[in-house]
């Protein structure tokens, strides 16, 4: 039913429908959104109401700029993967995800892309039961902050600073406690090396300037990088992996059942809508997670043909959305000639 759903609202987008067959109107995005009630619930844990993630589906279409002109499946889409993964878009004292919208310059339309928040990640991971304590921390200027490697554990020391005001951030880390012993701390990473990663995966317009979450809420998205570095290392449930593969994808399934993971597709090129207009013609690369280093790689090596014959194995092997898989073999293209002076196939 989840895919019936998604052809409905594209059919109606379009204009037309199945076999001749007129397809029923449906005038808003909220009564859309009524009418989806039964399979969030379907996708729910049990005890929790799909009423809820309705209300909080109203809110953000009140809240969040262009996201009432966002095609429905996409918007719906982001739901499904709440509704699945029990998370509350749009609640600002949770953290925990965001549909946002964007410009598809290609299919020339307003799509919702799902963001997790780092307070997302952190709730799914107290969740899981592997995890006894997980924290994203930032060290300002004038607090005490050391870490020492030992082969026998290592030593952390970071005392916050309570007297007046706080300095300018310095580092992000991340510290994790595992249950039954053991934990995780990740290198600390300076505001210089945060804002370098910015540069590398932030969208930007077509002047080259940052757009997006990364200018209006740097120190969140550096605690969220941190989070994300440490869960690389820790031990995962089912559903961090598939906040993971979700996280700055748009769904393109429906289906209460189907995970959440495989049925999210990554644009290569997207456009902070949240930021400006469509008319601002903005463009910027999106997070194409684990390949984004590799594609970089491949790129200053200029070995194209190596990277794709590289992605044809993996999606031969496993069950990547085809978009996703397209998404990365479009940015390798352009990573290459971006290196070698020449256009994108």
């Amino acid at each position: 039913m989840g895919r019936e759903l998604a052809a409905r609202a594209a059919a109606q987008r379009n204009g037309n429908g199945n076999d001749g067959q007129q397809v029923e109107q449906v005038r808003t995005l909220a009564q859309q959104l009524e009418r989806m009630t039964p399979e969030f619930q379907a996708a729910m844990p049990k005890g929790r109401e799909a009423t809820q993630l309705v209300r909080d589906a109203m809110t953000c279409l009140r809240t969040i700029k262009n996201l009432d002109k966002c095609d429905p499946e996409s918007f719906l889409g982001s739901l499904m993967t709440c509704a699945q993964l029990d998370l509350r878009p749009g609640v600002a004292s949770l953290g925990h995800a965001w549909p946002l919208p964007y410009w598809d310059n290609a299919q020339r339309r307003h799509r919702a892309q799902l963001i997790v928040g780092y307070k997302g990640y952190i709730e799914l991971g107290y969740r899981s039961g592997k995890l006894a304590g997980i924290a994203s921390r930032i060290v300002y200027e004038g607090e005490e902050f050391e870490i020492e490697y030992h082969e026998d554990g290592d030593r952390l020391i970071h005392k916050p600073s309570y007297r007046g005001l706080r300095g300018d951030p310095v580092c992000f880390y991340s510290v994790a406690r595992v249950v039954g012993g053991g934990y995780s701390l990740t290198e600390p990473m300076s505001v210089e090396e945060m804002q370098q990663h910015r540069d590398r995966h932030a969208p930007r317009d077509r002047n080259g300037k940052i757009v997006g979450p990364w200018i209006d809420h740097f120190l969140p998205m550096g605690k969220k990088t941190m989070i994300l570095r440490n869960f690389a290392l820790l031990p995962k449930s089912a559903e961090m992996l598939s906040a993971m593969r979700a996280d700055n994808g748009i769904r393109v399934d429906l289906t209460p059942t189907a995970n959440a993971g495989e049925v999210t597709e990554r644009p290569p090129r997207i456009v902070a809508a949240l930021v400006a207009d469509d008319d601002d013609g903005l463009v910027g690369t999106s997070d194409l997670g684990d390949w984004a280093d590799r594609i970089d790689d491949i790129a200053s090596a200029d070995d194209g043909q190596r990277a794709e014959a590289e992605l044809n194995e993996v999606t031969a092997s496993s069950s990547m959305a085809p978009g996703r898989a397209e998404a990365i073999r479009r940015a390798i293209k352009a990573k290459t000639a971006m290196v070698t002076g020449g256009e994108p196939a």
